[in-house]
């Protein structure tokens, strides 16, 4: 092992000792223990019920707290079965022909059956927990049938085409009809729905209570505390925290406070009486706090190994973008060494998260940031349309002004800036060094589909499709072969400088191909290009254990540690 390599893997391995603490369910919660290797399921007072092989992707007490119904996958691929879990014994029972993928469980008042849609077999399960029979009901394949609290049996949200109708499984009353549905849960006598719009509720014969919505503002969370609804937004960039009572916005806060790392709140639940916020920084470990009043700010842990800084960066039609710096002490020294994130799409906010990467590429030196661009959840409604579709090309465009900006700053200089992205990231990433190969030094993409004129051909295809605008129009194919990294690789004369590449595949990811990123690797080097892939076993596209996020984290820091030293220039 290399002298550098061994230095990141030294600094990695010490920032991933911290865990990742879960929001409490009923008394429990799913969360991965400081120095632990795999999540488990913890009472509050520390005590583990259960920690497994595998991934438990989500859980469901019983109401009576004895069991604990729970998703479990063998492997990252993320699918799972259903499992019952003894909350006494942590003895756990699987029920393999009962298959999930993020599926919700309805536990029964008596605590002895429950329901769940096994969404991999297209049939609703009810299961006796005591005797472990199953009755089975098929459903209709042309349709996405999900269960939610609320009434006297739960709701069913069954989408299609046409929206998403909410039902009341007791009565067979339709409670209403949205677009796209997020979540449902009780609230008093009625029925609370997040969906793409905003916030509705509805009493139990499908009368609109109250509605609340909000352009400039993306929802990521919410919860019900008593007779308030308290709703977790991300605006101008930053998370925000909203109180409603009766459809009526009661305040609004910034939920933390932070002079040296920028702190972002990335759940919000309220358990037994207490709300709480999950809060973590690019510095901070994920934690847990008590919320004791709607205007107490949270602060962060003291002695950071750095700070992180908002740079509002000009694109070039003059709007601002937000860019999270990280940087380690003394940075204002000189350009430094920085990998530069992005996502950008589908509406999902990009903020800045706490990454065993950060600190440790600050250890080697470096400086961290990410961008948010047009497309993504920042900023409302209009960001979002701005960078979809039709109009995808302006993701990039301003990921290429965030970084020109941060170049202009004096805070990096183009042979040291590594751009990184992963998933539709990734997609962002490689279009912008491939049209804009001045700007950096090289650039990574882990699990990304890189040829933008075979979208279909991925699991997820139609959601690609609508993303980038493929409606499969002439129009629409040759905006997006202007787009596509692999077509404008193709397209490259041999000889062109270019910089340097790492794409990665996850072994067990069951949304995007593996294909996309050999293609491009093998057709930058065709034309003289050096890029090189790299397989991450045991690693999927959802939850991966930490002995798989270190090799993938430690892959993309030696990257770009190797070309911003001008190894591979």
């Amino acid at each position: 092992m290399s002298a550098p390599r061994a230095a990141l893997d030294a600094a990695l391995a010490l920032a991933e000792r911290h865990g990742r603490p879960g929001l409490p369910v009923g008394g429990f919660a799913l969360a991965r223990a400081d120095g632990r290797p795999r999540r488990g399921i913890h009472r509050l007072d520390g005590r583990t019920v259960i920690e497994p092989d595998g991934h438990i992707h989500r859980f469901s007490p019983s109401p009576d707290r004895r069991l604990l119904a729970v998703e479990w996958a063998p492997t990252a691929d993320e699918n799972g079965v259903l499992g019952i879990v003894d909350a006494v014994s942590g003895a756990m029972r699987l029920h393999p022909d009962v298959r999930l993928r993020y599926d919700t469980v309805l536990w029964a008042e008596d605590s002895r059956t429950l329901d769940v849609v096994a969404s991999r077999d297209g049939m609703l399960v009810t299961l006796d927990v005591e005797t472990g029979e199953t009755g089975r009901s098929a459903l209709d394949p042309s349709t996405r049938y999900r269960l939610f609290p609320g009434g006297a049996s739960g709701v069913r949200a069954e989408s299609s085409r046409d929206g998403t109708r909410l039902i009341d499984r007791a009565t067979g009353t339709t409670l209403g009809r949205w677009r796209a549905l997020h979540r449902a849960a009780p609230l008093g006598a009625g029925v609370l729905v997040w969906h793409d719009g905003g916030i509705d509720a509805v009493s139990d014969d499908g009368a609109v209570l109250w509605r609340w919505s909000d352009p400039l503002a993306r929802i990521v969370d919410l919860a019900v505390d008593g007779d308030r609804v308290v709703v977790l937004a991300v605006a101008q960039g930053a998370g925000v925290l909203l109180e409603l009572v009766d459809g009526v916005e009661a305040s609004r806060t910034s939920p933390v406070l932070s002079a040296d790392d920028a702190l972002t709140v990335t759940a919000v639940g309220a358990d037994g009486g207490v709300l709480r916020l999950a809060v973590e920084g690019p510095l901070t470990p994920p934690l847990i706090v008590e919320r004791a009043g709607h205007d107490a700010p949270v602060s962060p842990p003291s002695r950071l190994p750095g700070a992180t800084a908002r740079h509002d960066i000009p694109a070039d039609d003059g709007t601002p973008l937000t860019v999270h710096v990280t940087s380690p002490p003394g940075a204002a020294e000189g350009p430094r060494p920085l990998i530069l994130t992005c996502y950008g799409g589908f509406g999902v906010p990009h903020l800045p998260l706490f990454e065993p990467t950060i600190p440790a590429w600050l250890a080697h030196g470096g400086v961290y940031a990410s961008a948010q661009l047009r497309g993504g959840g920042e900023r409302g409604s209009a960001w979002r349309d701005a960078g979809r579709g039709a109009r995808k090309h302006r993701t990039i465009a301003d990921l290429a002004d965030a970084a020109r900006g941060l170049v202009t700053a004096g805070v990096t200089t183009p042979d040291r800036l590594v751009l990184v992205g992963a998933s539709l990231g990734g997609v962002v990433a490689a279009a912008c060094a491939l049209e804009h190969p001045e700007l950096c030094a090289g650039f990574a993409t882990t699990a990304s589909p890189l040829d933008l004129l075979a979208l279909e051909e991925h699991p997820l295809g139609s959601l690609w499709r609508d993303e980038f605008g493929d409606d499969g129009t002439t129009e629409a194919r040759e905006r997006l072969r202007l787009l596509s990294p692999l077509a404008r690789a193709e397209a490259l004369p041999t000889g062109t400088p270019l910089p340097s590449y790492l794409g990665i595949v996850l072994d067990e990811d069951t949304r995007i191909l593996a294909r996309d990123t050999h293609r491009l690797a093998e057709t930058l080097r065709r034309a003289g290009g050096s890029a090189r892939t790299w397989t991450a076993t045991g690693a999927g596209h959802g939850a991966n254990e930490p002995d798989a996020l270190h090799e993938l984290g430690l892959a993309v820091l030696e990257f770009a540690a190797e070309v911003t030293s001008g190894a591979a220039r």
